[in-house]
């Protein structure tokens, strides 16, 4: 016989669990939690359809044409002689995280 959820806490209050609970060690606290975890536990992307999964997502989908189109304009500058190259983007982040560090000491000096 299937007892209805407001039997059940009536039956015990959780004041109940808390005096069975305060007496655990510590790594029989981690089971019962990592349990509480696993019964709570959202529905897995396997289980999910595509429109579930980008439910929320704040960012604009691209068709792949969107895409590809996105790639040839972005193609094309750089062969027109746009864009950086690797080696100039890479030393502009090292001068830029140099910077960051300098400004972080004198800070942490102050």
């Amino acid at each position: 016989m299937a007892t209805t959820t407001a039997r059940r806490r009536s039956a015990h209050p959780m004041s109940y669990y808390w005096s069975m609970v305060k007496d655990m060690d510590d790594s029989q606290k981690l089971e019962l939690v990592t349990m509480l975890v696993n019964s709570v536990k959202p529905k897995v992307a396997d289980d999910l359809t595509t429109e579930e999964m980008l439910e929320g997502y704040p960012y604009k989908r691209y068709t792949k044409a969107e895409l590809n189109a996105m790639l040839d304009e972005a193609e094309a500058e750089f062969a027109a002689g746009g864009g950086i190259d690797d080696e100039d983007a890479w030393d502009d982040l090292e001068e830029e995280l140099a910077l960051e560090k300098q400004e972080l000491e004198m800070a942490q000096s102050v």
